[in-house]
This record gives C-alpha cells, sequence and structure tokens, in this order.
C-alpha cells in the first residue's frame, strides 16, 4: 500500500473503486486538485464537482484525457448534472473488452473504428 492509498481510500472501497478513485486523480492532475467527495455509486464511484472549464477537447483536453484514460484503464466515465454549475462524474470498472455491453470496454481503437463507421467525416 503506497502514500496515496494510505491517505485517500476509503474503507468502503473495492479495488475497482480504488481504480476509478486514481482516474479521477489522474485526470484531475493529483489529489489536491479533486474538489468534492467521492462516494460510492453501486459498484462504481461518484464525484459531485464545480463545472469548472476543464472537460473540452483539446486547450482545456480533460475530455480527452477522461475518454482515453477510460478506455486504456477498462473504466466507464460519465456526466450526470449535479445542480447549479455542478456536475457529477460517475465511474465504473469493467473487466472484458468484449461481451454484454453493460459489462465490456472496448479499446480506444475499436471505440474510434465503431464512432467513424456510424459517423463518417465529411468529404471535401
Amino acid at each position: 500500500m503506497d502514500d496515496y492509498e494510505k491517505h485517500y481510500r476509503k474503507n468502503w472501497m473495492t479495488d475497482d473503486q480504488w481504480q476509478c478513485a486514481q482516474m479521477i486523480a489522474d485526470l484531475f492532475r493529483g489529489w489536491h486538485h479533486v474538489l468534492g467527495e467521492i462516494k460510492q455509486s453501486g459498484t462504481g464511484i461518484k464525484l459531485n464537482t464545480s463545472a469548472t472549464n476543464w472537460a473540452a477537447t483539446y486547450d482545456y483536453d480533460g475530455l480527452t484525457r477522461a475518454v482515453v484514460m477510460g478506455h486504456d484503464r477498462m473504466i466507464r466515465f460519465e456526466f450526470q448534472p449535479s445542480g447549479p454549475r455542478m456536475m457529477q462524474l460517475v465511474l465504473h470498472k469493467r473487466h472484458v473488452r468484449e461481451g454484454k455491453m453493460h459489462e465490456r470496454h472496448p479499446t480506444m481503437e475499436d471505440a474510434i473504428l465503431t464512432a467513424r463507421k456510424e459517423h463518417p467525416q465529411p468529404v471535401t
């Protein structure tokens, strides 16, 4: 057990929930930037946090990093509304790349292929 786990892992967290919490810390570039309390959400976790300008595709690239991390780590990442100027981040660990929709998490490359098949780039 490392120092971060000793300090930030809650007693109720399973190994899967701890992996989700670590993704939150990595997403915000350190535990000291995680604003709000991580809580249990079924087999996953949730965090109510202020809706700052971190979640974009490029300059404030939190959205892109969340998508890449989620696919690499097999963690389903979801935004939910949580009140004025607040958002809830919900994360659930997955363990397989193929199988039932609620059990699997595809690789980034497979997700890109699916998205491009469903939404091809316009021909210019």
